[in-house]
């Protein structure tokens, strides 16, 4: 409950237009405080890209990752680690642009419990430094490298309408492939090559070649702009 506390106070200074805000907390809901933000009509990323699957341009792709990537900065510019970023924690406002919510969580947990394995959901996106820890190694906690691993899920879905590994369809599945070193893609779906080069660099098992978020900014600038000429 403390780190919980601190997390609170973190949040509730954060303002950025992309970054969901924190109105407050409330305790009638049950034995946990409730956390109070603005409500989103568009829903998760998920459902918003679903919906929209037809009607959203690839320059609308873009710029929609383009904000997100804005949002992550403004996290990592204030010491802030995601932690969780899947295209469920992202969440769509009336205008069709995002906002993140739902960080810091992972790492409390970790804290609480060492033994914390990332939910179902979450081994889709998760750093592979999260999921298989070196042996011998301390407890590992997300970090701004393990947020850009997931971005590259997040570009993958919002680019192309596939969750990393779409093709498993239950999470043991997930598991194994991840412990095998597959890649989050499969050949049923083209790429472009600039795209998924770029994508790769997120998903290194070496941090080092991940980009910052400064370089994703970069790279996503450079493609709207192509996209904008060839249009």
């Amino acid at each position: 409950m403390q780190n919980l506390d601190r997390e609170i106070r973190i949040w509730a200074v954060l303002e950025h237009e992309y970054v969901l805000r924190l109105y407050g907390t409330v305790k009638e809901f049950g034995p946990f405080r409730a956390l109070v933000s603005p409500w989103m009509p568009n829903g998760t990323l998920d459902s918003y890209l679903n919906r929209t699957s037809v009607t959203l341009t690839m320059m609308g792709r873009l710029r929609l990752l383009q904000q997100i990537a804005e949002g992550l900065k403004y996290l990592h510019d204030n010491s802030v680690i995601h932690g969780d970023l899947t295209s469920n924690n992202v969440l769509v406002a009336a205008d069709g642009s995002p906002r993140l919510a739902d960080f810091g969580i992972s790492n409390i947990m970790v804290q609480s419990n060492p033994a914390f394995s990332y939910h179902t959901g979450a081994v889709r996106w998760v750093a592979p430094e999260l999921l298989d820890p070196p042996e011998g190694q301390p407890i590992q906690y997300a970090t701004n490298s393990s947020d850009i691993y997931a971005f590259g899920g997040i570009m993958l879905q919002v680019l192309y309408g596939k969750q990393p590994y779409w093709w498993l369809k239950t999470a043991i599945h997930v598991v194994s492939a991840r412990f095998k070193h597959l890649e989050p893609i499969d050949s049923t779906i083209e790429i472009q090559p600039n795209h998924l080069d770029f994508m790769r660099r997120c998903w290194s098992a070496d941090t080092k070649v991940r980009p910052s978020v400064d370089g994703v900014l970069n790279y996503l600038q450079v493609a709207l702009s192509k996209e904008t000429s060839s249009g």
